[in-house]
């Protein structure tokens, strides 16, 4: 007690926190049993990093961030996971024969009697580093759930029940079992902690890739090299999971899981292929709360917004948001639906999968194997009297004549097709075989929408364009007179990306007179674009510029998700 009334006096002395949260946060450690520093840091009474530099110079130690220095993999192959995750400590280097480490808490001796039995009496010297980077640094070096992975190896020694199978190792036994249910909710809490919005599990022939898609983007996820040999075992999990069967590994396979982390509810799912090399898996990771987003949240702003707001108030037509898969579609479907979800509204959706329940709205979900597609499902639709119907996509003739007559007969219809841009949804529909003349008669519009990366709130600084920034999105310095431009530096919140978050850039194609014209003399879609922008259509890559203009998003954001689309920036005024 004596030594911690003198790191107390250390941190007042050092300025990291005064005496009255000082007290808060000793009567905090004391009630929740953690030790001060901890406990400091839990109550908001200073951050993490001024508690544990204080608490490193009051030690005579070095303070280091593991997770940002280079690590020798020897050093790492000394210290075994199960005991670096169990005693929370970090090899990072070794000197003359002496490992040195990095831990949270030096106050705890006998935390260094423990590190010096695990590694046989080596003479060990200790550094202060923040438990954030001890986890985050573990996890980099030896992979997720990789103190998990040696322990089901430990145990599968011993163990004659394992079954093998395609040269891995199977569920067998409880232990074993309840291994890899572990190692399976951690991988899936971590990701869901990570924000990431897929889970890519990919057989290859010597390894097992993870990798999570965050923002948009794939990142690799480090796991212990030995994993390879449990992906039968992992897969199986998931199949049970998910309600699949877990004895067909030669078809594909598509499932649902319900997960909670904390008081947060998740839909995972699930998409099981056949690979040489064994099953692939993706999961896809849905917020069960992220998705009640306001159109004004999503990014309409302006005339965009009051444009689209009146085109919901229609009795009757056909809006179609297009845009390749992952851009954020059936979240702006269901933010224009739940503007219309009233009381004198009927409202069915027919989608595959219902990604979201939202309460109000009769939704159903298709079942190709049984001959429930979307052309059925529209037939059966219309004989309950709906005001608005979604069809979660248009992939054929059918679907597209159905909801085009669907919108004929007095219903507002919403849909999703792929295209790179607005014009092109009228191309699309015409390839499929419906008449122009049915397309003019119903469309009221077609929203192209992409998703660019927000830069990182926590790290944005200030940042002066150069003539070749301007010049990728066709815009001069003039242009950006009076403008707010920032960018990311990298930090621990968007690790190290100088993104975090997303946001919608667009473009919104009302159907006037002239378009519908357009359309019945099947004009191609690049003049349909073109005069589109003459009357005032705001382009993706515009969008985005103004998002730049904004201090949102960057320059090279912009361009990478609208690379494809923006063919006429260039004439744009």
């Amino acid at each position: 007690m004596a030594g911690e009334t003198a790191f107390e006096r250390q941190l007042v002395r050092d300025g990291v926190v005064d005496d009255a949260r000082l007290h808060q946060a000793r009567e905090h450690a004391s009630r929740v049993g953690v030790a001060l520093s901890q406990a400091l840091v839990e109550t908001g009474a200073a951050t993490a990093e001024a508690v544990y530099r204080s608490l490193a110079d009051f030690c005579e130690m070095r303070f280091v961030a593991p997770s940002k220095m280079d690590i020798p993999h020897g050093v790492v192959a000394k210290v075994p996971a199960r005991f670096a995750t169990h005693y929370s400590f970090v090899p990072i280097q070794e000197r003359n024969g002496t490992i040195v480490v990095a831990v949270s808490d030096p106050l705890d001796h006998q935390l260094l009697d423990d590190i010096r039995l695990v590694l046989k009496k080596q003479r060990v010297e200790m550094c202060v580093a923040t438990p954030e980077e001890i986890v985050r640094a573990t996890k980099a070096l030896y992979g997720v759930g990789a103190d998990t992975v040696e322990r089901i190896l430990s145990e599968s020694d011993s163990t004659a029940s394992v079954l093998t199978l395609d040269g891995g190792t199977d569920l067998g036994d409880d232990s074993l079992d309840a291994s890899i249910i572990k190692f399976v909710n951690e991988l899936l809490a971590e990701a869901i902690r990570s924000g990431a919005t897929d889970i890519h599990l990919e057989p290859f022939e010597d390894q097992l890739r993870l990798r999570y898609r965050i923002d948009g983007v794939l990142h690799g996820v480090p796991t212990p090299p030995s994993i390879r040999g449990f992906q039968p075992a992992i897969v199986s999990r998931l199949k049970i999971m998910a309600n699949l069967n877990i004895a067909e590994k030669r078809l594909p396979q598509d499932g649902k899981i319900r997960a909670s982390l904390g008081e947060e509810q998740f839909d995972l799912r699930v998409s099981v292929l056949p690979t040489p090399h064994g099953e692939t898996v993706n999961l896809r990771i849905l917020n069960r709360s992220s998705m009640f987003m306001t159109l004004e949240q999503l990014g309409f702003t302006g005339d965009d917004l009051t444009v689209f707001n009146t085109f919901l108030t229609r009795p009757h037509g056909m809006i179609l948001v297009t845009g390749p898969t992952g851009s954020g579609k059936t979240t702006t479907l269901y933010a224009a639906l739940s503007k219309l979800n009233k009381l004198e509204h009927k409202i069915i959706t027919i989608e595959d999968p219902i990604e979201y329940q939202l309460k109000g709205i009769t939704q159903m979900q298709t079942m190709p194997q049984i001959g429930f597609d979307f052309t059925s499902a529209l037939r059966s639709m219309l004989r309950h009297d709906p005001d608005v119907m979604l069809v979660g996509e248009i992939r054929d003739y059918e679907t597209a004549e159905m909801a085009i007559r669907s919108s004929l007969t007095g219903h507002l219809v919403f849909s999703t097709l792929h295209t790179n841009d607005a014009a092109g949804a009228v191309t699309r529909l015409v390839d499929m075989g419906v008449e122009p003349f049915l397309i003019a008669s119903t469309m009221i519009a077609s929203l192209a929408q992409r998703l660019v990366r927000c830069i990182c709130v926590h790290c944005a600084e200030p940042f002066t364009p150069s003539s070749t920034d301007y010049a990728q999105l066709g815009k001069s310095p003039k242009d950006g007179e009076g403008a707010t431009f920032r960018r990311g530096r990298g930090c621990d919140a968007c690790r190290n990306t100088g993104y975090h978050g997303r946001i919608a850039i667009y473009e919104l194609l009302p159907f006037t007179n002239e378009i519908k014209d357009m359309t019945i003399r099947r004009e191609p879609s690049t003049h349909i674009k073109r005069r589109a922008m003459e009357l005032g259509m705001r382009t993706l890559r515009s969008s985005g510029w103004q998002r730049v203009r904004e201090g949102k998003t960057t320059f090279e954001e912009v361009v990478r998700v609208t690379a494809e689309s923006d063919m006429f920036d260039t004439v744009e005024s």
